[in-house]
């Protein structure tokens, strides 16, 4: 017996010492760091940063790295108790990631339905750089109809590096998304110059290759993050406590009805975007009109090509698009959806957070116009149009609080 209880204990020993050998072995696949316990939570390398799938199998025990490529599809978790078995659903955190350049060539998508989003996303982007001066920054999505749970609301990020960007869209806080983002940009950057990829000239086979990679890496990222199933609302930091109105309009399905540039100072870089001339010395109030009549014709014809593009497409749609044009400062484009299949946007800069404000200003003009379906007739839409633009006039700065 005692020698029995010896062998088992040499044995358990060896395992121990085996266990440790193995520890002690495992290095981070990026800078060779050796870890050491206690371990980041996040599997996260303390030497360079960067997730690490090794140091992933060695706390999580996933050794077989490749077969857990497979979707994360709604979780179903069954509990049993004395009235019988109820059954609970998880909404999944990530639903979309995808990576498309600069020059409008989709790279990656890990969802076919949502593959539309790639060149939404250019749209996006040429829209915040060339006509919003800024840098595309976050949208929020609202799936169905708006006043519902909050779980039918999601949060669209978007993320550039090297001529490329990220989309991200689920219910992720804006830290989580933002080491996913720098985590999963890494990995891709490490991706296409050890493999000699040419972003530019894509063959079928490297793009099978890059979304095999992807998927894996990806599936690995979401559970090393802290997932959080529900909606957390933005946490933009604001230096302004006002939100100022540039322009807004109100179309129906797909025609727009009112358009009404109200950016008499440039603000926007109209005046910048052609070149103008007065027709006189003196007639500078000539060319200020030249300028936003060319606006409104601008503008007018990229948000419902946009917004043509979002409806035809996403069950759903955007209710706010965040452009970052300074530290803390942002500009927003925001559609709100009226009865009758009308639309309401607006492109603003400030405090998101003062939007009902300014859409419930606006609704008081609209709401007798909107009351009905469009019948191609804009004579009482051209009457509405005046009135808030008489009124707005003596807003000061068209700023809402």
């Amino acid at each position: 017996m005692t020698l029995i209880i010896a062998t088992v204990g040499e044995k358990r020993e060896k395992k121990m010492e085996n266990e440790d050998k193995i520890c002690s072995e495992v290095k981070c696949n990026h800078c060779g760091y050796i870890f050491v316990a206690p371990y980041q939570d996040d599997c996260t390398c303390r030497n360079c940063n960067l997730f690490s799938i090794k140091l992933f199998r060695l706390i999580y025990g996933k050794n077989n790295f490749v077969n857990k490529v497979e979707s994360k599809e709604v979780k179903s978790i069954s509990s049993k108790n004395i009235k019988g078995t109820e059954e609970k659903k998880i909404a999944k955190s990530l639903y979309f990631y995808g990576i498309v350049s600069k020059e409008r060539i989709p790279i990656y998508y890990n969802d076919e339905k949502w593959k539309y989003f790639l060149e939404l996303t250019n749209n996006l982007d040429y829209v915040s750089t060339r006509t919003l001066s800024g840098t595309l920054d976050k949208m929020l999505i609202i799936i169905g109809n708006e006043g519902e749970v909050e779980e039918n609301k999601l949060i669209a990020r978007f993320f550039e590096k090297n001529g490329v960007i990220h989309v991200l869209i689920g219910n992720f806080s804006d830290k989580d998304s933002y080491w996913i983002f720098n985590q999963v940009s890494m990995f891709f950057n490490d991706m296409v110059q050890k493999d000699k990829i040419n972003i530019k000239k894509l063959t079928k086979i490297e793009k099978r290759k890059i979304s095999f990679k992807m998927n894996i890496f990806l599936n690995y990222i979401e559970e090393a993050v802290d997932l959080k199933v529900k909606f957390e609302k933005p946490n933009f930091i604001y230096l302004d406590n006002w939100l100022r109105l540039h322009y807004f309009g109100l179309s129906s399905e797909s025609v727009g009805v009112i358009s009404l540039l109200l950016d008499k100072e440039n603000i926007l870089k109209f005046g910048e975007q052609k070149h103008f001339e007065p027709d006189s010395e003196n007639d500078i109030s000539g060319l200020v009109k030249k300028i936003i009549d060319f606006g409104e014709s601008v503008l007018t014809a990229k948000i419902e090509a946009i917004l043509a593009s979002i409806l035809a497409n996403m069950k759903g749609y955007p209710r706010w698009i965040s452009i970052k044009s300074g530290f803390q400062k942002y500009r927003f484009f925001s559609i709100k959806k009226l009865e009758n299949q009308f639309y309401l946007y607006c492109i603003t800069e400030g405090n998101i957070e003062n939007l009902e404000s300014l859409e419930s200003f606006l609704y008081m003009y609209l709401k007798d116009g909107v009351s009905n379906k469009f019948t191609s007739s804009l004579k009482v839409f051209n009457e509405i149009k005046n009135k808030i633009q008489g009124t707005i006039e003596t807003i000061p700065e068209r700023k809402f609080y």
